[in-house]
C-alpha cells in the first residue's frame, strides 16, 4: 500500500509541475483560436486594457515602447498605450516606426507582427531575449497586412491589434 501511495504522490507533483509551468508559459487560459480573452489586466503593473485609440492622438507618433511580462505587453510611451495591457496599436500605413521593448521578467519573449494567417509580417520580428533588463528595437513600416503583434513564446497572453490609418 505504501508503495502505491508513493507512486500516486509522484504523480500528482508530476501533474502539478506540469500545470505550473503551463500556466507560466501562457498555455493556459485561451479561446480556441489562441487569443486571450480578458478585461482585466493580468500583468500587476497595468492600469487597464483600454488605451486611446483616436487617430488624432497617434497623429504623431513614431516610437513605441513596451515592457514585455509573460502575462501581456504593457505600454510604456506614447501616452495612448502607457499602462495598457497590450493596448491596440493605431498606425499610418506607409509611415516608418521604431519599437524597442525591455524584458522585465527574464523570461524569454520577442516582439512580432503577424498577418491574418498568424504568419510574421515582413520579418518584422526581434531575435528574443530571456535577460531581464534588456532591450530590443524593431524599426517597421506600417502595412495592410499587419492584424496583430505578439510574442512568438507567449502568443495567448502577449497580443495586441494593429488598426491601420491610410493618413494621420
Amino acid at each position: 500500500m505504501a508503495a502505491h501511495d508513493a507512486g500516486r504522490r509522484r504523480f500528482l507533483s508530476g501533474v502539478t509541475a506540469t500545470l505550473g509551468i503551463a500556466l507560466v508559459t501562457g498555455c493556459l487560459g485561451s479561446t480556441d483560436d489562441g487569443d486571450e480573452d480578458t478585461t482585466e489586466p493580468v500583468v500587476d503593473v497595468a492600469e487597464t486594457t483600454e488605451g486611446n485609440t483616436d487617430p488624432e492622438v497617434w497623429a504623431d507618433v513614431e516610437s513605441l515602447q513596451f515592457d514585455g511580462w509573460v502575462g501581456g505587453w504593457v505600454g510604456v510611451e506614447p501616452e495612448p498605450i502607457a499602462d495598457v495591457e497590450n493596448p491596440t496599436l493605431v498606425l499610418v500605413e506607409g509611415r516608418e516606426y521604431e519599437i524597442t521593448w525591455e524584458n522585465m521578467d527574464g523570461i524569454h519573449h520577442n516582439f512580432a507582427f503577424w498577418d491574418a494567417d498568424h504568419d510574421v509580417v515582413n520579418e518584422y520580428s526581434t531575435p528574443g531575449t530571456d535577460v531581464q533588463g534588456e532591450t530590443e528595437t524593431l524599426t517597421i513600416e506600417a502595412m495592410a497586412e499587419m492584424e496583430t503583434y505578439r510574442c512568438e513564446y507567449q502568443q495567448a497572453r502577449q497580443r495586441g491589434d494593429v488598426v491601420l490609418l491610410d493618413s494621420a
